[in-house]
C-alpha cells in the first residue's frame, strides 16, 4: 500500500510539473495577440475542496447519481486520510477502555396554543385557512311609549297622535360570537378546556387533573406544564440511557458490549480489505504482448507465461502469486535449455517404444425399469344411407359406433409378475326417418388379469371380467317398454387358474375355479327371466370353469384378426352345455387416421330362452298355453369405415 501511493504522489507530480510546462510554454508574447486555450490546473488539496463542495450540492446530482456520488466521497475520504494510516489508528484504539454508566436524560418538547376563551384553548400546530369563529348578527325590535317620549321631551300630543306613536319601535343590533367545533373537528384539531382558571398552570399533576381532555394519555411517563405566560405549553420525559465518559469519541451507546462489536467489526472490514484487494501487474514480453495478472491474497493457483527470445524460442514458466506483496517463479518440469547444433545423421537418435494397450473393462448398462406402461385408443364409425326414388325401396339412415378403449399394466421382472387391466366403452346408434333415434350397440367391459410366472409360457393368473351397459335398451319396434339399462342386467367372473402362451401373440386362460354372477337389480321394471334368472330372484350365482382364448394374427398386406372366445361351463347346472362368447375383429388400415373394421359377435347362453316361431311367424304354445321357449345364438355383425385415434 505504501508502494502504491508514493508510485501515485510521483506520478501525480510528474504531471503536474509537465502541465506546468507546457503553459509556461504556451504564454503569450508581446508580438502576438492571439489568447491561448484555459487549461484547468489542480492541486492535490484544490481538487479535494473542489469535488466536496460538488458533493454538498444537493441539487447537482440526479436519480442516477448515487453510484458516482458514492465513488468520489470514496475518494475525497482516501485523500483526507491513507488506509494504511486510518488502519494503525483504528486498530490501536483502546475499545476496552471506555467506561459505560447508567444514566437518566431528560428531553424537553414546547408547543404553542391559542386560547378561545378564558378556558378553552386548541394546540396551534396544525395551520388554519380561516378563523375558528362564527359571527352571528341579530336584529331585536323593542315597542316605545309615545307617553313616556311626551314626558322625556314635555310635550303634549292629541289624542289621535298618541294612539300613533304608541306603535313606535326602537331597533338595536347584537352580534355573538361562538367557536366553530365542526371546522375545528374536520382538521382534527381537540379543543381543551381548564376547568378551574385559579390553579397553577406551572403545576403538572394539578394541570393534568383540571384539563379536559388531558393533554397526555394515562400512564405516558410524561409530564406538562403551561409557560409562564400561557401561550404554550412544554411535554417533559426522563428516560434511562447508557452515556460513556467524557474523554471518549462516544455521547450515548445503544448496549454496554456496543465497544467490543464495534472492535470485532473494524477488524473483520480490515481482514475482508486485506482478502479483496488486489494490485493488477502487466507481463510485458518481447513482442511487446501484455499479459494481464493480479496480486492478490488467497489465490494459491500457478499461472503459465511463456518467454521467448529474439529467436522466438520460449521456454513456460508458472507463475505464482503466494501473498499479496510476493511472487514466485517456477521453470516448467522436464524442461531442458540447449543449443542447436548440426549433426550427421547418423549420429541422430531414434528412440522407439511400443505403448502398453489394455482393454478397458466394459460394464453393461443397467436398464431403468418402467414398471407402469398407459394405453388409450377410440375409434368412431358412421354409415350413411340416402334414398330418393329409388324403385325398389329404402330408407334414409346414418348410423355412428364410438369404441373407445384404455390399459393400464404393471410389469416388475424381477418378480416374475403382471398386472393388465383394461375398459371398453362401446355405444352406437341408428337415426331413420320413419323411426327415429334407436341405439343398436352399448356395452361396458372392465378386465383386469394378475399373472405370476411359474414355467416358461405357463403363469399363475387369476382373473376378474365384469359387463354391463350405459343406455336403456328397448326391444324394437316396442320402444314403450324398458328391457335393460344400466346394471340390469349385469355379470362379473372371478377366476382363479393358470395361463399358457404358446405363441407370442396367442394365449389360452383357463380358470378351474370360477364364479359368475348375472344380476338384475331393478326387477319391478326389468324382466330378469329374459337373462336366465328366474322370476323370484335377483341374481343367478353359477361356479363352473372358465376357458378365455385370445388371438391375433396377421395375414395379407396389414388384415389384422383379432378373436376373443369366452367359453364358460357350470359344475352345478348342466355341465356340459357350455356358455359361449365369441367376439372376432378383421381390420384393414387404409392411411394413419382411418381403417375398414368388421365385427361378428356371437353368443349363446343355455339360460337366456328365446320364443320358437313356427312357419307363419307365430309362437308355438305349450299345453298350458305359454309360448314355447329355447336358447338360441345371439349374432350381431357391423362393418364400417372408422376413424381410430391412440395416445
Amino acid at each position: 500500500m505504501r508502494r502504491f501511493i508514493f508510485f501515485t504522489s510521483l506520478f501525480a507530480f510528474i504531471h503536474l510539473f509537465t502541465v506546468s510546462a507546457q503553459i509556461n510554454n504556451e504564454l503569450p508574447d508581446s508580438e502576438n495577440d492571439t489568447i491561448p486555450e484555459e487549461r484547468i490546473v489542480f492541486t492535490p488539496t484544490k481538487a479535494s475542496e473542489y469535488i466536496s463542495n460538488l458533493l454538498g450540492i444537493d441539487s447537482l446530482w440526479g436519480p442516477a447519481g448515487e453510484a458516482m456520488k458514492h465513488s468520489l466521497t470514496r475518494l475525497v475520504d482516501h485523500y483526507h486520510e491513507p488506509m494504511d494510516s486510518l488502519k494503525r489508528r483504528l486498530m490501536s484504539f483502546e475499545y476496552d477502555s471506555i467506561e459505560i454508566t447508567p444514566t437518566f436524560l431528560s428531553r424537553r418538547d414546547t408547543l404553542p396554543l391559542r386560547w378561545l376563551n378564558k378556558s378553552t384553548f386548541i394546540v396551534d400546530t396544525i395551520p388554519l385557512d380561516r378563523e375558528p369563529f362564527k359571527r352571528e348578527k341579530t336584529i331585536v325590535m323593542n315597542k316605545v311609549d309615545s307617553l313616556i317620549l311626551s314626558f322625556r321631551y314635555k310635550e303634549k300630543l292629541p289624542p289621535i297622535d298618541h294612539l300613533i306613536d304608541s306603535l313606535l319601535m326602537a331597533r338595536d343590533t347584537i352580534i355573538e360570537v361562538y367557536i366553530d367545533s365542526l371546522y375545528l373537528q374536520s382538521n382534527q384539531i381537540q379543543m381543551h378546556r381548564v376547568l378551574n382558571d385559579s390553579i397553577a398552570l406551572t403545576d403538572s399533576v394539578l394541570l393534568h387533573k383540571n384539563v379536559v381532555p388531558p393533554l397526555l394519555p394515562e400512564g405516558s411517563g410524561k409530564t406538562v406544564r403551561f409557560l409562564t405566560d400561557s401561550s404554550g405549553f412544554v411535554i417533559s420525559e426522563r428516560y434511562r440511557v447508557l452515556m460513556a465518559e467524557k474523554d471518549s469519541p462516544f455521547f450515548v451507546v445503544p448496549g454496554e458490549r456496543m465497544t467490543d462489536s464495534l472492535k470485532y467489526a473494524v477488524q473483520t472490514l480490515f481482514v475482508h480489505t486485506e482478502v479483496r484487494d488486489s494490485i493488477l501487474l502487466y507481463l510485458n514480453d518481447i513482442d511487446g504482448r501484455r499479459t494481464p495478472f493480479w496480486l492478490s491474497v488467497g489465490d494459491s493457483d500457478q499461472h503459465r507465461f511463456w518467454v521467448k527470445n529474439q529467436a522466438n524460442d520460449s521456454i513456460t514458466l508458472w507463475i505464482g502469486n503466494p501473498t499479496k506483496f510476493d511472487l514466485s517463479f517456477v521453470l516448467e518440469d522436464d524442461v531442458s535449455v540447449e543449443r542447436r547444433e548440426q549433426k550427421r545423421v547418423d549420429d541422430v537418435p531414434i528412440t522407439t517404444f511400443t505403448p502398453a494397450r489394455v482393454l478397458a473393462t466394459i460394464k453393461p448398462l443397467e436398464e431403468i425399469p418402467i414398471f407402469w406402461r398407459y394405453g388409450l385408443s377410440s375409434s368412431f364409425t358412421m354409415n350413411q344411407t340416402y334414398f330418393s326414388n329409388w324403385a325398389r325401396g329404402g330408407e334414409s339412415s346414418i348410423a355412428g359406433l364410438l369404441d373407445i378403449r384404455g390399459t393400464a399394466e404393471y410389469a416388475n421382472k424381477e418378480q416374475k409378475s403382471k398386472w393388465t387391466s383394461s375398459g371398453r366403452l362401446r355405444y352406437g346408434a341408428i337415426v331413420t326417418e320413419a323411426h327415429g333415434f334407436r341405439s343398436n350397440t352399448d356395452e361396458i367391459e372392465i378386465n383386469s388379469q394378475y399373472n405370476r410366472v411359474l414355467r416358461q409360457k405357463i403363469d399363475f393368473s387369476s382373473v376378474f371380467y365384469g359387463k354391463t351397459q350405459v343406455a336403456k335398451g328397448f326391444n324394437y319396434p316396442n320402444d314403450s317398454v324398458v328391457v335393460s339399462k344400466f346394471l340390469n342386467p349385469g355379470t362379473f367372473t372371478i377366476g382363479v387358474g393358470f395361463e399358457y402362451k404358446p405363441f407370442p401373440k396367442t394365449s389360452l386362460n383357463f380358470s378351474a375355479l370360477s364364479y359368475r354372477n348375472t344380476f338384475v337389480l331393478d326387477t319391478a321394471n326389468i324382466n330378469q327371466t329374459a337373462f336366465g334368472i328366474d322370476r323370484d330372484l335377483r341374481s343367478r350365482q353359477e361356479m363352473g370353469g372358465q376357458l378365455v382364448v385370445r388371438n391375433s394374427i396377421s395375414i395379407l398386406d396389414g388384415l389384422n384378426i383379432n378373436n376373443v372366445i369366452r367359453l364358460f361351463s357350470s359344475y352345478l347346472d348342466k355341465p356340459k352345455n357350455i356358455d359361449v362368447d365369441w367376439e372376432m375383429n378383421l381390420e384393414k388400415q387404409i392411411n394413419w387416421y382411418s381403417r375398414i373394421r368388421v365385427n361378428f359377435h356371437i353368443i349363446y347362453d343355455d339360460d337366456i330362452l328365446f320364443p320358437i316361431l313356427d312357419s307363419a311367424g307365430d309362437p308355438v304354445l305349450l299345453p298350458d298355453g305359454s309360448p314355447r321357449k329355447a336358447p338360441k345364438m345371439q349374432l350381431k355383425q357391423f362393418l364400417g369405415l372408422t376413424l381410430a385415434f391412440r395416445i
